[in-house]
């Protein structure tokens, strides 16, 4: 089937078509099997901790999957489109600084392990275990702020890549009436979103967000055959060779996306912004709630931890079908090549009618291979990232709906919710979040590049690094230190938005006209300040601002926080979840954070994990060495990313399978669990204190 496949798509063909009979079949089937699968999965979904977190029945990787294909994302593919149009290679280059220092952040489980080891739903149930109850209410305020404006962007992304891949349009008159096929389909795609979250809790997520995670390894595998020709064997017909993007990358010392070095002058996306993200995998562990039911859903703190590895793998083809979609575009776009020229014509054509600069930047990827892919291609792709949105929509809609619950009204109440009313409030709460995404995702003019826009929103809530780690890893962490950092980021940050969303409208000519100041007028059209600096400016200070708090709340007489109490630790350990395997673990186990709960397999991953990633950081080290010492040349460094393609592709397939038959065991698994797990109404997410108790008991 597939060299036949491939000679079909030998010539560029030019689809204009949009999507055929065959193509909304394909999104319609997938749509129906997912719906189905919500019924099925609605008859396990009995109390709140099931809504909330599957009732902790969840294996390594059922969630590894679901994650996964949660954190995919349209928003997040065409953000990193985006992003690898400016930078080429440069981006994979500098990401690859964040691998082994991941790596070890995935062995240690740092961050990870003890959040779940607290039994806490959510991050500000913590925070009250930690801290106090109005710390738990005025963060879980900033954090569903926070939250709901950076997914407020999402189904406007989303939408809009939806209708340039089915070539729909923005408005179509109908029985006399202009209808605005935006907001409907906005209406249509948020609603599936609500559907999902609200009537299937995170059962149902995790279930159907598993299988849209299944369906999207294999389909990416065929777009990766689809786009790129393997060598001069070219089996797949693919579109675009090797040779065609070595020719077509930008070489310019300064703007080269082939040498990372030579790449310091592209704006936003250079070498200070994967740094900065680097510094970020460290700080904010643990502090974005995008997807807070996962968090909590593994069975024990070791699957948590096993999930978060596997992730090492899991990603794999994604990546590479990401990289490759704007390869390909990079070529046709380059004018080098006659057959792509009518093709980059019309690129162009359709381009020239979206008016905002920021939106044409990010169409460009979406626009050309909604023209490049045959019918069959195109309806397989829609339904990918149609899933990719689905899975990311219900995944925050239900993490976001479920603080705003838990962390911002329940704490008001002195009645507890009865866990029939307790449910219906998460469920209507989900809902507001889908009605303010729609009219967020409807008025709001995109001005800045996607992930400058995540970097500033998650920058509201950037005093939540130090709260987390100081939490959970200093006894001497203290409850107005947790106050200053929270308040200091969040008014950084809003600050920095406002500044943004004004600049070019009028702000800084008002600056320009009361200061003349030169740097101003020197940068009219944009606030030169992005939001990733604004987010590693509030990382700094909040830590700071935290540490030298907390160290004078304890010369004023704080107490040592029971960190052994909180994390369920020794003699407070009553759930037995630190399940010995092995008694035998040495001491060069123990450094890389092996302990007795790993088996046999468990320890062949893990160092297969480590082995990946130590052999990229040779790489890494070996070409800054030899590029320092002047011996590389470009053609150097496109041997490397030439290598890479195949090794990731090889990998890739493998993978796929591998993990297709482990989610289907962990799927079987959750829902015997679920059938023999007890019920217990009082595991809400409320948290009791043991004056509470004795007060109950009396």
């Amino acid at each position: 089937m597939m060299p036949l496949l491939g000679a079909a798509m030998r010539q560029v063909e030019i689809n204009q078509a949009g999507m055929s009979a065959l193509d909304w079949s394909i999104v319609i089937g997938l749509i129906v099997v997912l719906v189905g699968t919500l019924i099925y999965c609605n008859r396990y979904m009995r109390n709140a901790a099931d809504f909330l977190a599957a009732n902790r029945c969840a294996g390594r990787y059922v969630m590894s999957i679901s994650e996964g294909v949660a954190g995919f994302a349209v928003i997040s593919s065409v953000a990193t489109w985006e992003a690898f149009m400016k930078s080429g290679f440069a981006s994979t280059w500098w990401a690859m600084i964040n691998a082994p220092f991941g790596l070890v952040l995935s062995l240690v489980a740092w961050v990870t392990y003890r959040m779940r080891e607290t039994r806490c739903f959510t991050l500000a149930q913590f925070y009250e275990v930690r801290y106090s109850r109005k710390f738990r209410l005025g963060a879980g305020m900033l954090t569903f702020l926070s939250g709901v404006v950076n997914y407020g962007i999402f189904p406007m992304v989303s939408v809009k890549f939806l209708m340039a891949m089915g070539k729909i349009p923005h408005h179509a008159e109908w029985l006399g009436v202009n209808w605005n096929i935006y907001g409907l389909l906005l209406a249509f795609c948020i609603g599936m979103g609500v559907l999902f979250g609200a009537f299937g809790g995170q059962i149902a997520i995790m279930v159907t967000d598993f299988m849209q995670g299944i369906f999207c390894n294999a389909a990416f595998v065929v777009f990766i055959f689809f786009i790129f020709k393997l060598g001069d064997w070219d089996v797949s017909g693919g579109l675009i060779s090797w040779d065609q993007i070595a020719e077509s990358l930008n070489k310019t010392p300064g703007y080269s996306q082939i040498n990372p070095f030579e790449n310091t002058k592209t704006s936003d996306f250079n070498i200070w912004y994967y740094l900065i993200g680097f510094v970020s995998l460290f700080y904010s562990r643990g502090g974005w709630q995008g997807a807070a039911g996962y968090a909590a859903a593994a069975k024990s703190p070791h699957e948590r931890k096993m999930a978060g590895l596997l992730g090492t793998w899991r990603g794999l083809a994604q990546g590479l079908m990401i990289m490759l979609f704007p390869l390909a575009v990079i070529v046709i776009m380059s004018n080098k090549f006659p057959e792509f020229a009518e093709l980059q014509s019309v690129i162009n054509q359709k381009l020239a009618l979206i008016p905002n600069a920021t939106e044409r930047g990010q169409e460009l990827v979406p626009t050309a291979l909604s023209l490049l892919m045959p019918s069959g291609l195109l309806g397989l792709f829609v339904a990918v990232m149609f899933a990719a949105m689905l899975s990311t929509d219900d995944t925050y809609m239900h993490s976001w709906g479920s603080i705003l619950i838990q962390d911002v009204i329940m704490p008001f109440k002195k009645k507890p919710f009865t866990p029939k009313q307790h449910i219906w409030a998460l469920r209507l709460a989900i809902v507001a979040v889908g009605i303010f995404g729609w009219c967020f995702s409807f008025f709001w003019v995109q001005e800045t590049p996607i992930y400058m826009f995540f970097s500033i929103t998650g920058a509201i809530v950037s005093g939540a690094g130090p709260a987390i780690i100081g939490g959970l890893y200093w006894k001497r962490g203290g409850t107005i230190a947790a106050w200053v950092s929270y308040i200091f980021g969040a008014a950084s940050a809003i600050s920095g938005i406002v500044i943004q969303q004004t600049w070019a409208s009028g702000l800084a000519q008002w600056l320009l006209d009361h200061t003349g100041w030169q740097w101003v007028a020197n940068n009219m059209t944009s606030f030169p300040v992005n939001g990733q600096y604004v987010n590693f400016f509030n990382m700094v200070t909040c830590t700071l601002l935290y540490v030298i708090v907390s160290l004078i709340e304890h010369k004023m007489g704080n107490p040592d926080f029971n960190l052994d109490k909180m994390l369920h630790r020794g003699k407070y350990d009553t759930s037995n979840e630190h399940v010995t395997v092995q008694n035998n673990v040495n001491k060069f186990d123990k450094m890389l954070g092996i302990t007795p709960e790993f088996s046999v397999g468990d320890r062949l991953l893990y160092y297969s994990a480590i082995l990946w990633t130590v052999v990229w950081c040779i790489v890494f080290l070996a070409y800054t060495s030899l590029y320092f010492a002047g011996s590389l040349t470009d053609e150097s460094w496109l041997k490397l990313w030439h290598i890479k393609i195949y090794i990731t592709l090889i990998l890739g397939v493998g993978c796929t399978i591998w993990f297709l038959i482990g989610g289907i065991v962990d799927v079987v698994r959750l829902f015997r669990d679920l059938e023999r797990s007890k019920l217990d109404d009082s595991d809400d997410g409320s948290v009791i204190k043991d004056d509470e108790k004795e007060a109950a008991k009396a």
